[in-house]
């Protein structure tokens, strides 16, 4: 079983960005911690393209925003993830866009093989603490089952097996990107076509 790392291609450079005007923690999304609260989290982004509504998943800073499309997609796959609405606000103009969703991904698995992969701690000082990865390579058949997962070793990487790039093949979701195991900086993309 092969295993991908998940990241969004937008044809626009531009990120969504979690809004300082939440009040919950947007880096508590990035540790698999269950959402408890009930109202919707807000993105900004400078202005709303005519072809957004064409991709399933963003570009973002903060949890990663999925359509509806790849929510029933992961749901349909019986991932341990959650949904929450979110709302996207130009900055522009003020328009309001509610069609995404917050992806939380709760299952968290240690699959990073500590012996192929290339990382180092990102605060020399804290050799436990947060890495930063260079090459990676992932544990076989690490995902116990899961199609989508959290990676413990560095919780912000979420991790999909063939499964999943299967259904995104025959469901054609847009702006999913799959980065197979290897270096870091000069990354090797599955092509979903």
């Amino acid at each position: 079983m092969s295993y991908f790392r998940l990241l969004a291609s937008y044809k626009r450079d531009v990120y969504f960005f979690y809004s300082d005007e939440n009040k919950y923690n947007r880096f508590d999304l990035e540790k698999g911690i269950s959402y408890s609260q009930s109202e919707k989290l807000l993105y900004v982004v400078d202005r709303f393209d005519s072809y957004l509504e064409q991709y399933d998943i963003l570009p973002t800073v903060g949890g990663k925003l999925v359509s509806l499309k790849l929510k029933t997609l992961i749901e349909g796959l019986g991932s341990d993830c959650e949904f929450i609405p979110a709302i996207i606000k130009s900055t522009e103009t003020g328009e309001i866009n509610n069609s995404y969703f917050v992806m939380n991904v709760l299952n968290l698995v240690p699959c990073l093989d500590h012996n192929r992969s290339d990382y180092e701690p990102l605060v020399k000082s804290i050799p436990d603490g947060p890495i930063s990865l260079n090459f990676i390579a992932f544990i076989p058949e690490s995902l116990n089952g899961y199609h989508v997962v959290r990676m413990k070793e560095s919780k912000e990487e979420i991790v999909v097996d063939n499964f999943f790039v299967e259904a995104c093949r025959k469901e054609k979701i847009k702006g999913v990107l799959l980065v197979k195991e290897g270096n870091v900086r000069i990354p090797e993309i599955v092509d979903l076509k």
